[in-house]
């Protein structure tokens, strides 16, 4: 009886071992798939259409161009401006140390980049644009502006084509099939209250008054995405700068948390970077975000910073 016990005890050890054996193998083997998906997601090559016009906030898009450059897995970068002479200014309006050349003019950037010319957003382009969409995986949309133009006439004269701009890239997007979009826009429109700093009220105010044709513009683009059936993301930079040295990295805002509050001087290539990052690799989708520079101490700075008309010009 101890014999045939001990045999069947034998028996149902090696069940066992043969159990956890392949239990190990099948993790093992999960595993390896996964990391097999996951480095064919990460090294895949990816398409960017990035367009950019001018005023600050499109001075973004001249940065979002330098960071989709610096990927290693976006193959092929299709521009598409109404200026494409400001890529040749020495000054991009930016506090990037050392400053900027055009990309284009870099030899070793020639097979990247693809520059679509567009002579005017109040003409219709959209078949065009289709064309050039096609094999796009994402867009990086950079028109329009916040600034009121009393200093740049041409702001205002040519300056304010988020809607007409946007609304025949949406146009594009949907026959290309393109479905990501990542748009810039601005904190305080359409009552948006995403940043909980007193300088919104501000910004308000200047969308009130002195900016009310930006205001109109970006409010006009926003709606025609939220109609569409992209998935967009509107990027709200709480205040961008001239002064601002990028930092390499970019805060989000969390609307519910007034302790904790992004801060209002961020630089344009960190804006760009998060622009870009959503545009490959997506995880906020048909909604808004606000980014800033560092959260500052609850109490201390973010109380009694005074924010300076420039930090709103942009």
């Amino acid at each position: 009886i101890l014999h045939r016990r001990t045999h069947h005890t034998r028996q149902l050890a090696h069940v066992a071992y043969c159990f956890i054996f392949l239990s190990i193998s099948l993790v093992g083997e999960c595993f390896l798939t996964l990391a097999y998906y996951h480095m064919i997601m990460t090294t895949a090559k990816r398409n960017l259409a990035i367009l950019y016009g001018i005023g600050g906030l499109s001075d973004v898009g001249r940065h979002a161009i330098l960071v989709a450059l610096e990927e290693p897995t976006v193959e092929k970068i299709k521009v598409v401006t109404t200026f494409p002479e400001e890529l040749d200014k020495p000054n991009w309006e930016c506090g990037c140390i050392g400053g900027h050349t055009n990309p284009f003019k870099d030899p070793k950037f020639a097979a990247k980049l693809e520059m679509v010319e567009i002579d005017s957003w109040k003409k219709p382009h959209e078949n065009r644009l289709a064309k050039h969409f096609e094999g796009v995986d994402a867009v990086v949309s950079c028109m329009g502006h916040r600034q009121p133009g009393r200093k740049y006439p041409e702001l205002i004269e040519k300056g304010l084509i988020a809607y007409d701009g946007n609304r025949q890239v949406i146009q594009a997007m949907d026959s290309a099939k393109v479905d990501r979009a990542v748009v810039i826009s601005s904190i305080a429109l359409n009552g948006d209250k995403s940043w909980p700093h007193f300088a919104t009220g501000i910004m308000r105010f200047l969308f009130r008054t002195f900016n009310r044709k930006a205001r109109k513009d970006l409010e006009a683009m926003e709606k025609i995405y939220v109609e569409s059936s992209l998935d967009y993301l509107f990027v709200r930079p709480a205040g961008i700068s001239e002064e601002c040295v990028p930092v390499g990295e970019y805060f989000i805002q969390d609307p519910g948390n007034k302790e904790v509050v992004v801060g209002g001087d961020m630089a344009k290539m960190d804006v760009a970077r998060f622009m870009v990052d959503q545009a490959l690799n997506p995880t906020f989708h048909r909604t808004s975000k606000t980014v800033g520079g560092e959260p500052k101490s609850p109490g201390k700075d973010q109380l009694t910073d005074q924010p300076t008309e420039k930090e709103f010009d942009c």
